[in-house]
């Protein structure tokens, strides 16, 4: 909207002609001097229409730029999960404390029958040799 021109001077002096003291003139043109450069800072349908047509466009905007980052941030996950799968799956090749526990017992058992086995061929070699 574009400013008009108020001559104060001008709407005093016929203020006064018409009878109205000088103060009071003064008083009455400032206060319309006043109020009509505050109309311009008033928005008009126009500015209204302008606006409501740039929200809409950066409503649209951001309506893709969130759509983009969703689909960014699915693939993402979807990455991260068949990674995290992977990893899993290599996981089960790995022993457990559990499975570590059962070799340890199982390698005691060995031991103790080896040592058996020694003692018993060692008691042989004496008899072998005539010792016992």
């Amino acid at each position: 909207m574009s400013a008009v021109a108020f001559d104060t001077l001008t709407a005093a002096r016929d203020l006064e002609a018409a009878g109205i003291e000088r103060r009071q003139a003064e008083a009455i043109a400032g206060t319309v001097r006043t109020a009509a450069a505050d109309r311009d800072a008033l928005a008009t349908k126009a500015d209204l229409a302008e606006l409501r047509a740039d929200l809409a466009e950066h409503r649209a905007a951001t309506t893709t730029d969130l759509a983009e980052l969703e689909a960014r941030l699915t693939a993402r996950m979807d990455t991260f999960t068949t990674k995290m799968d992977t990893f899993a799956t290599k996981m089960d090749t790995f022993a457990t404390k559990a499975d570590l526990a059962g070799v340890r017992s199982e390698l005691g058992t060995i031991r103790w029958s080896v040592g058996l086995i020694a003692a018993f061929l060692f008691a042989i070699g004496l008899r072998v040799f005539g010792l016992i």
